[in-house]
């Protein structure tokens, strides 16, 4: 099945690329100020831009549908990750659940997080990296004939706002019932409205100069705002001295409270950097809520054609937000980024790499 999003490019070369990012960045200017772009690379044109605890995942809820397999796969992970690797985080104690998921993501454990990069050439260097590792075997040689790899670009700004827009546009506000259950519901119209009025109050700076630092959140940091009003949450977030937007989105991406499919799409957040190795790639992130599949969905996955109908680009309040560019030779943009600096160690700055860089001097495809 065809992927329905329409921003598709391909590319022979890296000025190719370069070419398509600089047209991309001209069509999401905001009244004359560049937005962000967030990066990602694929190895392999068919992988979905999903996370990676749900990739094959079952989706078995409780019958009240607010717990099920999956965050019980998650909590295991956390569990057996922290226990093992409390002592190894470099900078400082991750300070909570969803602060260990950053460092998680990392080290290849699956969770509700997909990797982006700020930089372009990281991104590349994640699709190539089969062509980029300086050295050869036949595992390696193989994979090369078989990649088909691709990057991805999202505008963070416009997916954030679409989750926005998707929590203060409907009237009778389904969505804040479901993650304020003890709230009554002449409580949960007020803040609903409150939203829907005040949108230049708790999401969109109005001045051009700050706008880039609008709509990008950090869940851990919310998290550490939320702490600040513990035993008074319920009357803060009343008083609107909380930003509502903001406990809303902790209610649906760190506490996990399960949404309906089609509701609400994915959050672009920034998040701290725990790693050297993190802080190199530039790494951002995407959080997947809890989906609750409706029966066509379950259907279609039910299928295993390997497409997965809650995975972004099949999203349609993602589809505006992402553009693709297949790289049609990989082993000349491969070359061309040797030749400008980029190696192995850019990406995994540790001794290993670097040593096999510093090897492989002359690296050729």
């Amino acid at each position: 099945m065809e992927k329905e999003h329409t921003h598709k490019y391909y590319a022979d070369s890296l000025e190719d690329i370069l070419k398509y990012v600089t047209e991309i960045g001209d069509v999401c200017k905001q009244d004359g100020i560049l937005k962000p772009l967030w990066f990602r690379g694929h190895e392999y044109a068919h992988y979905n831009l999903e996370p990676n605890i749900f990739r094959q995942a079952d989706y078995q809820y409780n019958d009240q549908k607010t717990y099920s397999s999956n965050h019980l796969r998650e909590d295991y992970r956390y569990q057996h990750f922290m226990s093992r690797n409390f002592d190894k985080t470099e900078y400082r104690e991750p300070h909570s659940v969803f602060e260990w998921q950053e460092i998680m993501q990392h080290f290849f454990s699956k969770t509700r997080l997909m990797d982006w990069s700020e930089s372009l050439f990281s991104a590349l260097e994640f699709s190539m990296e089969g062509f980029l590792i300086p050295y050869k075997n036949l595992d390696i040689l193989n994979k090369r004939r078989k990649m088909q790899p691709v990057l991805w670009i999202l505008q963070p700004n416009q997916l954030n706002e679409k989750v926005y827009d998707t929590l203060s546009e409907t009237n009778d506000y389904p969505i804040l019932k479901k993650v304020l259950p003890k709230m009554k519901p002449s409580d949960i119209n007020f803040i609903g409205n409150s939203l829907k009025q005040n949108k230049d109050i708790y999401f969109k700076l109005k001045d051009k100069k700050e706008q880039n630092l609008s709509n990008i959140v950090s869940i851990t940091a919310l998290e550490d705002l939320k702490r600040s009003y513990l035993g008074r949450e319920k009357e803060a977030l009343l008083n609107m001295e909380f930003n509502p937007f903001f406990y809303i989105l902790l209610r649906i991406y760190a506490d996990g409270v399960p949404i309906d499919y089609g509701t609400v799409p994915p959050l672009a957040i920034i998040h701290p950097y725990h790693s050297q190795r993190i802080q190199a790639q530039k790494g951002v992130f995407t959080v997947s809520p809890y989906y609750i599949p409706n029966a066509m969905a379950k259907k279609i996955m039910g299928m295993n054609t390997g497409f997965n109908p809650m995975a972004m680009e099949y999203t349609p309040q993602c589809q505006d937000c992402l553009f693709e560019i297949q790289l049609t030779n990989p082993g000349k943009i491969a070359e061309q980024m040797r030749k400008i600096g980029h190696k192995s160690s850019d990406l995994y700055p540790d001794a290993q790499r670097t040593a096999q860089d510093m090897e492989n001097m002359d690296f050729s495809i």
